[in-house]
């Protein structure tokens, strides 16, 4: 069960794709967070009572989210995904984020006070055997050397792999709680439902404990459902 608290802060940065965006859906609904803020190219209006943003600048170097907030967030969502094509002329308002940016956005996140962390790269590249990976071993442990209390990664994982492989898997050795989740073969690739994702990030990260929690597709498939099965019945 989630920690018996008051209602925690959430940032959000990076959500361009069609996971990140609907992650900010679920912790707008979630009751989890009484504040939840996202990071936007431009000023942003809204009517939603506990959605908050900050705009982030175009010489991003020396730029600290922590201090344009209204609150210091205990959550921070850190997703490095692809913008999501559209068929709207629109441009959205969301930042997309690197790689390497990535681990100073964690740093200062986890310096202003921030507790837990969730990495979430695009839900194609769990499902897709061969896509190059949206974050970088060694980015991913520096985010680790940062200090959360909690680290969740929502990455491809290779069937087997454990604390004797070399990289980040085998770098956090017994800092893993679990090692959760596979590629699936292409035969085994099935759809699945985007917002079901982002609500497993979500609960996961609030009912995980202290340590780092890798999930990969299997696992991720096992927790969101397969919309086929009930085709194939």
């Amino acid at each position: 069960m989630p920690e018996a608290t008051s209602p925690r802060g959430a940032f959000i940065i990076g959500n361009t794709g069609k996971l990140g965006e609907e992650l900010l859906n679920v912790l707008l609904e979630s009751r989890l967070y009484g504040n939840v803020c996202v990071a936007v190219r431009k000023e942003m209006r809204s009517h939603v009572p506990k959605l908050d943003s900050v705009v982030v600048p175009a010489a991003r170097a020396d730029w600290n989210p922590c201090a344009e907030m209204k609150r210091v967030p205990d959550d921070l969502y850190l997703c490095i995904e692809p913008e999501a094509k559209s068929f709207w002329k629109l441009a959205k308002p969301y930042v997309a984020i690197s790689s390497e940016w990535s681990v100073t956005l964690a740093r200062r996140m986890r310096a202003g006070g921030a507790r837990r962390i969730a990495v979430i790269t695009p839900l194609e590249g769990l499902l897709q055997l061969g896509m190059a990976p949206s974050i970088r071993d060694t980015d991913e442990m520096e985010i680790l050397n940062a200090g959360f209390e909690r680290m969740l990664v929502l990455r491809p994982v290779a069937e087997g792999r454990g604390a004797s492989a070399p990289g980040f898997f085998g770098s956090i050795g017994g800092v893993v709680t679990k090692t959760l989740g596979s590629y699936m073969t292409p035969k085994e690739l099935q759809p699945v439902r985007v917002r079901r994702a982002a609500q497993v990030t979500v609960e996961t990260l609030a009912t995980m404990g202290d340590g780092v929690q890798i999930m990969g597709a299997a696992r991720l498939r096992e927790l969101v459902g397969d919309p086929l099965d009930a085709a194939r019945r």
